[in-house]
């Protein structure tokens, strides 16, 4: 199914990890769905949506991908949820996993008309517990352990026809690229970027005005690799800050990168994608995170 929602326009994930654990041991608020999963076939990525609880514990909690990889980043939208001014360390369980290893994230205050927002850095680990559900015939429990006494229990119930549902939201949206997912998955070797990344990016690439204000910016692109590690095109994901940021990351991404291409399963070259977040920062050197 097809749909909108508002949780798409929320804005992405921002700032360092930061050295604060989540507080334990607090009773969780048990929130049961209330509503059918739903998938949201977007230009740039692919979402499942689904809301939990009602009335002042309504809760909305959305598992997107944007790259080729089994990884997943989570959003949950609600209230209660506390802000902070970095990303940091929260706990997150499964049926089948008692810790997913290295989940972090960060709060966000209400603004307007958009609840308070908890978004979490893209991450491996977390289909890896779903998927582990689905193995073990357990419908998933998940537990979100994060700052200032905010823990949430949310009953996903069986996961298996959601991850397949959002698996082929993803092999559709490849195809969109012009790559085929089947061979994707069967690679030897992902396509490897020939030097230091941060080369790319220039002083002199930081868009004009903005670093003299303290303007930054977040940028998540996407680039296809051909056969002869050449990029054929860039494409912004997703995006926060100003506009000029997209602009600018993709221009000196396509004038300076270069890449080594990625290998099939016949040992050949072969046509690709590679995705990567590129953080603007005035006064300091950029940071490049997945």
């Amino acid at each position: 199914m097809r749909v909108r929602t508002f949780v798409a326009s929320l804005a992405m994930m921002a700032g360092n990890v930061a050295p604060q654990a989540a507080i334990a041991a607090e009773p969780p608020l048990v929130l049961a769905p209330s509503s059918k999963w739903q998938v949201d076939y977007a230009p740039n990525e692919c979402r499942l949506i689904r809301i939990f609880g009602e009335g002042k514990d309504r809760t909305i909690l959305q598992l997107s991908r944007y790259d080729p990889a089994d990884r997943l980043e989570m959003l949950l939208a609600g209230p209660h949820i506390p802000a902070t001014d970095k990303r940091v360390p929260v706990s997150v369980a499964t049926s089948t996993m008692a810790d997913v290893p290295g989940i972090q994230a960060q709060g966000f205050a209400s603004t307007g008309q958009i609840p308070a927002t908890l978004r979490f850095r893209p991450d491996d680990d977390l289909p890896k517990a779903f998927r582990s559900d689905v193995a073990a015939g357990k419908p998933t429990i998940m537990r979100v352990n994060f700052v200032r006494r905010y823990v949430a229990q949310f009953d996903l119930g069986p996961m298996k026809g959601a991850l397949a549902a959002l698996d082929q939201c993803s092999d559709d949206l490849i195809k969109s690229w012009g790559l085929d997912p089947a061979a994707l998955r069967q690679a030897t070797r992902g396509p490897r970027p020939v030097g230091n990344i941060a080369t790319w990016f220039r002083p002199e690439d930081y868009p004009a005005g903005a670093a003299n204000i303290g303007m930054a910016g977040a940028v998540i692109i996407r680039l296809l690799i051909g056969a002869d590690g050449r990029i054929r095109n860039c494409a912004v994901t997703k995006s926060g800050g100003d506009k000029v940021f997209q602009d600018a990351t993709c221009q000196a991404a396509t004038k300076r990168g270069s890449f080594e291409p990625a290998i099939g399963a016949d040992g050949k070259p072969m046509a690709s994608v590679w995705v990567q977040r590129i953080n603007w920062e005035p006064g300091a050197p950029f940071f490049i995170v997945r």
